[in-house]
């Protein structure tokens, strides 16, 4: 009777301390990311001003315009924290990694590190890309619009936000070819899959160009769009070299026969 009340505790035990263990290690990575936001938003705040010039220096303005008596004491705090987000970004992704990387099976030291590297240098070459090429291209057509009938009148909270937004749109998309590394590492993804979705690929391109440059003249867009290109065609290399995909061999005719001999000695 004792050994039919028994209840199996002992499982569920175990189930619950793999559950409890899983968001001790969240808990302490997020910890971990918050400890080197705010380190590097300390430090930034101390290099505020130059920080201000730098994302105003494509624009060709020397000063902004603020409507609210805050405006000025909030934009520095935004300034800081887009800096440290930017600066934090290779530790975000080295715990979001090492905490997903056992649910994905068996990874190595090497594919975690070419993967935060690869990820943090995309990202910050977008962000170069798109503050030392196309950003200084759009302004200039924007801020140059009709002088004739519009006289610009540029805030904080117009400029500043914009002008991250962007910078954040060139990196993000830098980052295709380090989400094709992880699809093709865990083989979600093939080189063949890539090419032939190619031609829906620079339509999407195309659009999302339109969609995110500063301004519509055309040769914005062609600077986000051939980026965009560029590192689809990059996916498709890596993906081959990540994840190669071995091509069948037909059947040589002696098997067949042997296959149709078989059969036919079945039937008989």
């Amino acid at each position: 009777m004792a050994s039919r009340l028994r209840l199996p505790a002992r499982p569920r035990d175990e189930v619950r301390m793999t559950l409890v263990e899983h968001l001790e290690e969240l808990r302490s990575r997020i910890f971990k990311v918050a400890v080197a936001f705010i380190l590097v938003a300390i430090v930034a705040g101390f290099f505020r001003t130059e920080i201000f010039y730098w994302l105003l220096e494509p624009s060709g303005l020397s000063t902004l315009n603020f409507l609210g008596p805050a405006q000025g004491v909030l934009t520095d705090i935004k300034l800081v924290l887009f800096t440290a987000f930017l600066l934090t970004l290779p530790v975000l992704i080295y715990q979001v990694w090492m905490f997903v990387a056992p649910a994905v099976g068996e990874v190595g030291r090497v594919t975690t590190y070419i993967l935060v590297a690869m990820s943090s240098c995309l990202f910050l070459l977008g962000v170069a890309f798109g503050y030392y090429v196309v950003l200084p291209i759009g302004l200039k057509f924007l801020l140059g619009y009709a002088p004739d009938r519009y006289q610009e009148v540029i805030t904080t909270d117009t400029y500043l936000p914009f002008v991250t937004r962007f910078l954040l749109a060139f990196g993000i998309i830098f980052e295709l070819p380090a989400a094709t590394y992880v699809g093709a590492k865990l083989g979600l993804i093939t080189a063949p899959f890539l090419k032939r979705y190619r031609r829906h690929a620079l339509v999407v391109n195309a659009i999302l160009a339109a969609a995110l440059t500063p301004g519509q003249d055309p040769f914005s867009m062609i600077l986000m769009a051939v980026p965009m290109v560029i590192m689809y065609e990059a996916s498709i290399l890596i993906a081959r070299f990540v994840n190669p995909v071995v091509p069948e061999e037909p059947a040589s005719p002696s098997e067949d026969d042997d296959d149709n001999e078989d059969v036919v000695e079945r039937d008989l």
